[in-house]
C-alpha cells in the first residue's frame, strides 16, 4: 500500500509580483502553478493506491476563477483521468472564516474518485484496506478540541491514516510567535501507521510515524534553504521517500553595513551584492544597515528602481543610521544595530504566511530604532 502526500500548494499566491503575464497572472504565481502540476505529474507517474493533500491548497478562501480552473484540472487529472484516489481537507488559508460562507473546495465534490473534507469536523473515509481519518482547519479552537476528540484508529481496517492541517505541538519554530494556529497534540497522531500534516512548510518528522510534507514552493525567505516536493509513503514496509520538485531559488544575503556610505555607494554595493548572487531569475532580500539619512536623500532611484526592474524579485531594506551619543552608549543603546539584525533574523525563521511581511519589519524596525522621547 502506497501513498503520496502533498500539503500546502497555496494556489494563487504571488499576487504582489510586479511581473505580469499575458493570461493575467504574475510569474510568480505562476512559479506556484508550476510546482503544484509538477508535483501532480511525478504522483501520476508513481501510480500510488491514494493521494492525500493536507490543506491550503490555495492561499486565500475566495481564489480567483482562472486559480480555480487550474486547481480543477489538476485534480481532475489525478483523480478522474488517472484513477488514483484522492483525498484533500481545508487548510487555514482556504478554510472560510465565517460559519456562512462555504469553502472553494466544495465546489470539487462532483469531481470522481475525489473526496472533499472541508466543514469543520473530522470524517473517516474508507479506500481499500484503508481507513483515512480527516480533520480539516476548524472555524474555531473550540470545535477542534471537540473534533479531536473523535479521532481515534479503526481496529478493523489493515492501516490507518490520520491527516490534519495545524501546528504539532511543541515545534520550536512556533514557541515565540502567537499566530492563532490550531495546535495539533502529538498523543491524537498515535496508533496510526501514517499522519499526513499540513501548515508547517519544510518537509519535518514530528512524531514516529508523522510527517510534514511541506509546501511544493518556497513563499517565505525562511524557506531557502529547504527543498520543496512531496512525500511517498510506503505502508508495507514502512518507508517515507520525499520527491523534489524545481522550486524558485531564494537568496538572502548576509546583512551589509553602509556606515559613511554616500547615496550612489550604497546603491553600488546593491549592485554589485545583486551581481555576485545572480538575481535575474532568483528572489533576492538585501538588508543594508547604518544608511544615513543624507545617504537616503542621495539615493539614486530611477537606478534602483531600474535594479528592481531587471532582478526577477528584489527587496532592498535601508536601516537608518544609528546615532551614538555618550548617554546612549552609557544606556546600551550604541546595541540597538545588532538588535534590529536579530529581530530580522528570527523573522527570517518564522512562518509568516497571511501577514504584510514587509509593513511587519518597517514598524519593527521603527520601533527599535526611534530615539527616547
Amino acid at each position: 500500500m502506497r501513498i503520496c502526500h502533498l500539503a500546502d500548494t497555496h494556489l494563487g499566491a504571488g499576487e504582489n509580483h510586479p511581473r505580469k503575464t499575458a493570461d493575467g497572472l504574475t510569474e510568480r504565481q505562476h512559479d506556484i502553478i508550476r510546482t503544484f502540476i509538477e508535483a501532480i505529474d511525478k504522483i501520476i507517474e508513481l501510480k500510488p493506491d491514494l493521494c492525500i493533500h493536507a490543506g491550503d491548497l490555495f492561499h486565500t478562501v475566495r481564489p480567483t476563477n482562472r486559480i480555480m480552473a487550474i486547481a480543477a484540472e489538476q485534480l481532475h487529472r489525478i483523480a478522474e483521468q488517472a484513477t488514483i484516489p484522492t483525498l484533500i481537507i481545508t487548510g487555514n488559508h482556504d478554510a472560510p472564516k465565517q460559519s456562512g460562507h462555504g469553502p472553494a473546495l466544495d465546489v470539487y465534490r462532483t469531481i470522481d474518485n475525489l473526496t472533499v473534507v472541508s466543514h469543520s469536523r473530522v470524517e473517516q473515509i474508507q479506500v481499500g484496506g484503508v481507513m483515512v481519518t480527516a480533520l480539516p482547519h476548524c472555524l474555531t479552537t473550540e470545535i477542534q478540541k471537540a473534533e479531536l476528540a473523535k479521532c481515534h484508529p479503526d481496529t478493523n481496517a489493515d492501516y490507518n491514516l490520520l491527516v490534519m492541517h495545524g501546528v504539532a505541538a511543541g515545534m520550536d519554530e512556533f514557541k515565540m510567535v502567537e499566530l492563532g494556529e490550531q495546535e495539533l497534540p502529538l498523543e491524537v497522531m498515535q496508533g496510526y501507521d501514517y499522519v499526513a500534516l499540513g501548515h508547517f512548510h519544510n518537509f519535518r518528522q514530528v512524531a514516529e510515524r508523522a510527517w510534514y510534507s511541506g509546501s511544493t514552493e518556497r513563499l517565505s525567505q525562511s524557506e531557502q534553504s529547504t527543498d520543496k516536493g512531496f512525500v511517498e509513503v510506503d505502508l508495507d514496509e514502512f518507508s517515507v521517500i520525499f520527491h523534489e520538485v524545481a522550486s524558485r531559488v531564494m537568496v538572502d544575503v548576509p546583512m551589509l553595513d553602509a556606515t559613511g556610505l554616500r547615496g550612489d555607494e550604497v546603491l553600488t554595493m546593491v549592485r554589485e551584492r545583486l551581481n555576485e548572487v545572480g538575481g535575474e531569475d532568483k528572489i533576492v532580500r538585501m538588508r543594508l544597515a547604518n544608511v544615513s539619512e543624507e545617504a537616503r536623500k542621495t539615493m539614486p532611484t530611477q537606478e534602483l528602481q531600474e535594479l528592481r526592474q531587471r532582478s526577477y524579485a528584489l527587496d532592498v531594506q535601508f536601516q537608518r543610521f544609528e546615532k551614538k551619543t555618550d548617554q546612549a552608549a552609557t544606556l546600551g543603546r550604541s546595541g540597538i544595530g545588532r538588535l534590529d539584525k536579530a529581530f530580522l533574523d528570527f523573522l527570517a525563521t518564522q512562518s509568516l504566511e497571511g501577514f504584510d511581511i514587509e509593513r511587519l519589519q518597517s514598524s519593527a524596525l521603527g520601533y527599535l530604532t526611534e530615539d527616547d522621547q
